[in-house]
C-alpha cells in the first residue's frame, strides 16, 4: 500500500494564496478561517489517483475536533477524505519520530513519501517531498512524489 505522509500548512495552503484571498476578501487570517488552495488540492488528487496512494494526517490540524472536521471538510470536495486512513499519534516529538512510530504499527505500508514544508524527518529524508511554504504542493513536487512511489 502507498501512503501519503501528509503536512497541511504550507502544502495545501499557502503565503501566496492566503495573500490573494486577503486582497480578494479584505479579511486578514485568523486561525481556520480561509479556504485551501484549490490548485493544491488538485495536485493532490491527481497525486493520489496516480499512484493509487492513502492519506495519513501529520499536520497539526489534527490535533483537534475543529482543524480535523475543517481538513476532512476541505479533502471531501475532491473525494480525498475517503483515502485518509489515520494521523500519526501526538507523541510531542519531530514529526520524523511521529511517522516512524506509525509505521511501526502498521506493516501493510509498502511505500510511502512524506510532504512537507519542514524538515524535521531525521531518517526519512529520502521520502520527504519538501514543499515550498510560499506555493504550497506544486506541479513539480507532484512529479517527485509520482517518482518515489511508482517503482518500476
Amino acid at each position: 500500500m502507498n501512503v501519503i505522509f501528509l503536512d497541511v500548512d504550507g502544502v495545501l495552503n499557502s503565503i501566496n494564496h492566503l495573500k490573494e484571498e486577503y486582497y480578494k476578501n479584505k479579511r486578514p487570517y485568523s486561525g481556520y478561517d480561509y479556504p485551501f488552495d484549490r490548485r493544491c488540492l488538485l495536485n493532490l488528487l491527481y497525486l493520489v489517483n496516480i499512484t493509487d496512494s492513502y492519506i495519513v494526517i501529520t499536520s497539526t490540524w489534527r490535533k483537534d475536533k475543529i482543524g480535523r472536521n475543517i481538513l476532512l471538510n476541505e479533502l471531501a470536495k475532491y473525494d480525498l477524505d475517503k483515502r485518509v486512513i489515520g494521523y500519526t499519534d501526538i507523541l510531542y516529538k519531530r514529526r520524523g519520530e511521529e511517522v516512524k512510530d506509525f509505521l511501526l504499527k502498521n506493516s501493510n505500508i509498502t511505500n510511502f513519501i512524506i510532504i512537507d514544508d519542514d524538515s524535521d524527518f531525521e531518517g526519512l529524508e529520502d521520502y520527504l517531498i519538501k514543499t515550498n511554504y510560499q506555493n504550497g504542493l506544486t506541479n513539480d513536487d507532484v512529479g517527485k512524489a509520482i517518482k518515489k512511489l511508482i517503482k518500476k
